[in-house]
């Protein structure tokens, strides 16, 4: 894991005060979407997070996200993801088995965007091993999985 620690200096009467130092890490985001039942984006949105791992599709996502050690490493915390609420939408083409429609149908579905994060020093082989088990898990034909480019995570030194 690579960080670095800065110190900014502010100008001014009061530089002593204005002192902090932050933490910069480099990581690569996975940002996964997840379908889930109506009914629990519904109990979500209304602040019922705990609906989550009730719902069957989102229960396989939380075990591979605390099942990785290398997902969601923040030291003093593990397992670390955000959940953003949603919907998608999209056609179903001919030569398509989706889980969700019919051909020639255009369809949303309540989605999660889950985001986490793998230390950019990750190896090839490992990166695969955890994405492997994201697109095998995943209930849709054709998983949407992003994966980014290295990025410089910020905190308090």
């Amino acid at each position: 894991m690579a960080t670095t620690t800065i110190t900014a200096h502010s100008a001014g009467p009061d530089r002593e005060a204005a002192r902090t130092s932050v933490r910069r890490r480099t990581v690569r985001t996975i940002k996964v979407y997840w379908p889930v039942a109506t009914e629990t984006l519904t109990a979500c949105a209304e602040g019922d997070l705990g609906t989550l791992r009730a719902d069957e599709s989102f229960a396989a996502l939380l075990r591979i996200l605390e099942t990785s050690p290398e997902l969601g490493d923040f030291g003093a915390y593990g397992d670390v993801f955000e959940v953003a609420f949603g919907a998608e939408g999209f056609t179903v083409r001919p030569g398509a088995r989706p889980a969700l429609g019919s051909v020639g149908g255009r369809f949303l579905s309540p989605t999660l965007a889950v985001t986490t994060y793998v230390d950019a020093a990750t190896t090839d082989d490992d990166l695969a091993r955890v994405l492997a088990r994201l697109t095998d898990a995943h209930p849709w034909e054709i998983p949407v999985i992003e994966l980014s480019a290295p990025l410089d995570l910020v905190s308090r030194a």
